[in-house]
């Protein structure tokens, strides 16, 4: 049996709505990102979308299948900075960062840092946009918490990180890869080789009925089916050579900034 790692937002419905429930195969662990990045580092699941970060933590001892992704090249709608004042006058202020995420947390970083001149004071939070502002200048959010707070229209700067990300750089942002570790290659690989198979299936199908993710988000969340349909177009659940040259932008930038303590090397399986 592999263990895979479930997340339950709705910018990973793609990835899992068609996905089986029953394959004997499977055995699927529900968790925010950070918790699915903690448990494929210990051992506790086999497989999971982790954080782009998490990867670069890990990169020597971890693969990536190939083809899958949860990217955007621009907006992307659920990655958002709330903040009391424009992003250039954060220097020195309190920026409260959601505990939920590895990779945000560290684009949030490296926009504020490079590209907008500032260092804050950071200071991890669960993501209530409420609780963090009462302590914080800013507060960064992602997924189903961020989009829930945008709904309810808050008195506030919004700035959508992968807009940011892309008016600086020009690239397309990866925020989550599936990921295992290199030694099932040896281990377990006709099982791994077998749920790649499924996860491009799911995704496949997927993309071909949006109209059902667009439904089920709706019931999840709220929002208009026109909200959901628009939340979509935006994202890519590959990896071309596009995306990919993005990824390692981000990751080459995190080791920079002393984020990670070595330049990632990507490293796919199996190879296309």
């Amino acid at each position: 049996m592999i263990r895979i790692g479930h997340n339950p937002n709705t910018n990973m419905l793609p990835m899992f709505h068609f996905l089986s429930k029953e394959h004997p195969l499977l055995e699927s662990i529900t968790a925010e990102p950070t918790g699915h990045n903690a448990m494929l580092c210990d051992g506790r699941i086999d497989m999971a979308p982790i954080s782009a970060f998490s990867y670069g933590e890990h990169w020597q001892d971890y693969a990536i299948l190939p083809n899958l992704s949860v990217s955007t090249k621009g907006r992307v709608g659920s990655i958002l900075l709330f903040s009391k004042v424009p992003l250039e006058n954060l220097d020195g202020m309190i920026v409260a960062l959601t505990d939920t995420s590895a990779t945000s947390v560290n684009l949030t970083k490296i926009l504020l840092h490079q590209y907008y001149g500032v260092v804050p004071r950071y200071l991890t939070m669960s993501s209530s946009l409420q609780g963090m502002f009462a302590k914080a200048d800013a507060a960064l959010l992602i997924a189903d918490a961020a989009i829930q707070a945008a709904l309810l229209q808050p008195e506030c700067y919004i700035y959508d990180l992968g807009e940011e990300w892309f008016n600086y750089t020009g690239c397309s942002m990866t925020y989550a890869v599936w990921a295992f570790p290199k030694r099932l290659i040896t281990e377990r690989k006709e099982e791994v080789f077998t749920v790649y198979q499924m996860l491009i299936a799911a995704k496949t199908k997927a993309l071909i009925n949006m109209e059902d993710i667009v439904k089920t988000c709706q019931t999840m969340l709220g929002g208009s089916l026109e909200f959901w349909r628009d939340y979509f177009t935006q994202f890519n659940y590959g990896l071309d050579k596009t995306t990919v040259a993005g990824l390692e932008k981000y990751l080459n930038l995190c080791f920079e900034q002393n984020l990670l303590s070595s330049r990632p090397v990507l490293q796919f399986w199996p190879e296309e």
